[in-house]
Formats: structure tokens, sequence, C-alpha cells
């Protein structure tokens, strides 16, 4: 199967790039010519994707809740294939990936793949710098990279694609309560539109960044992250509980978990 495979077709969500970066570093791995698309932006996600059993594919998303982001479960749907060999990978903060996995799994199965490796890394949460903090660090890419190699070498070894077994539990865990609120502009705001460039749901105007809608945030920072001149934030500190909880009782580090 290995001589037919030409190219390694990428897919993430990953407002703050870290997905991004541990996918992509998964892709280097593989040595193989990669197709990069990049789903963030979940309002210009409209294409459909059809891949046959000769092609790879790897798709990565942060964990949010323990779940896939719901805001792109409708394009992962559009990702079709045919028999064809496919990656999962969850990037979460350090608390736990819970049912991320599994629930990629099952949608990509429905879809017509077959999982052959994922894995669950570290990024730097989006809510605190101080929980997994400078995640993914040079230790996590050489070891995504090295994964790449290693999901070369079991598709050199086998003869017939099947699913591999992922942690999770059926069903998942129920998807948070939307909050509604969002990162607003303080007085350090120099009015750059960073924030509304990066924004995956265009929840900020680009024309007033101060014009929010908090119905279409989704809490991922990646506003605050993009500001040079901490310009952003969440007015009357509306996560102190959950950034309580995660520095207090998240902060023992984990280990990245990898499934063939």
């Amino acid at each position: 199967m290995l001589e037919e495979l030409r190219k390694i077709n990428v897919f993430y969500f990953s407002p703050t790039h870290t997905t991004k970066t541990i996918v992509q570093n998964i892709a280097l791995g593989t040595k193989l010519e990669i197709e990069d698309n990049d789903l963030t932006f979940v309002n210009r996600n409209i294409k459909e994707y059809e891949f046959l059993k000769q092609d790879l594919v790897i798709i990565g998303v942060p964990v949010y809740g323990g779940r896939t982001p719901k805001v792109i479960r409708e394009t992962l749907n559009r990702i079709k294939g045919s028999n064809t060999p496919i990656v999962l990978v969850a990037v979460y903060g350090n608390r736990h990936y819970d049912d991320t996995l599994i629930e990629l799994k099952d949608i990509f199965i429905r879809n017509g793949f077959k999982v052959i490796a994922a894995g669950a890394f570290l990024g730097e949460h989006s809510y605190t710098k101080k929980v997994a903090t400078g995640r993914p660090n040079k230790q996590d890419t050489e070891k995504a990279y090295k994964f790449g190699g290693k999901i070369i070498e079991k598709i050199k070894k086998i003869s017939e694609l099947d699913n591999i077994n992922v942690p999770g539990n059926k069903p998942y865990k129920i998807d948070g309560q939307k909050k509604n609120i969002a990162p607003l502009p303080n007085e350090n705001c120099k009015g750059c539109n960073a924030c509304a460039s990066v924004c995956p749901t265009e929840a900020i105007s680009k024309i007033n960044i101060g014009e929010v809608d908090p119905k279409k945030c989704i809490q991922c920072c990646a506003c605050i992250k993009v500001c040079n001149f901490n310009g952003r934030e969440f007015k009357g500190a509306p996560l102190e509980k959950a950034i309580n909880f995660l520095e207090t009782k998240c902060n023992e580090e984990r280990k990245i978990e990898i499934f063939l």
C-alpha cells in the first residue's frame, strides 16, 4: 500500500496554532508530500472533500470540554473517504481529552475512513498560560515527527486496514452550556485589527473591533493571544472559577499518548 501513497492530506482546526503545530510535525515525519487544509475559519469551510483508499489523511482538533469543538463538526462531516486511512489527533490543555478521540473515530468511520493511528498531545491552555505553559515545545514536536515515521512503518507492514481502539466513553460528555461571553478591548487596545483577523467565527467586527457578537464567540482566546499590547480581555472575570480549577487541579504535567 505504501507504494501507492504520494502525499498526506492534513486538516486542522487551530485558532491558537497549537493543533496546527502538532499535526504539521506529524505530517513532516511521514516524509510524504503534504497538502495542507486549514479549517480554522469556519465560515469559509464550505468545501467537500473526498478521498480514496490510496490517500492518507490526518485530522487534528483541540479539545473543548472533553469533546470535539461543536463549531467544527459540520465541517468534519464534509470530509469523506472510501476505506481511506486516517490519523486522529486531539490537542488538550492538560486537563483531559475525555471523549474527543472516540468521537472523532465515530465521525470518520461513518464517513468511510479506517482509523489506523491516533494521538493525544498537549497545548497551552487557551484560558491561562499557567497550564501546559509553552506547549507544544521542542520535545512535543520531536515526538510528533517520530509519530509520523511510526505511522509509515505501520503502513509498510499491514496488508489490510483496520480500525484501532482509542479511549473514550459513550455516550459522550454533554457539550458545555454556551457561555455567550467574549473578550472585549481594554484601554491598551491600539485598534490594529489583529484580533479580528484571527477570530475563527468572525465574532469580532473588522470595521469596529469593539463590536463583538458573544453568541458567535467560542472562547478560543485567539484574539487575546495574538494581541501584542494586552489589549483584549474578558471583562468582569467570568472565567475566574474555571481558571482557578485549571491552575490548581490541572497543573500536574500529563504525557503524550500514542495509539497505533
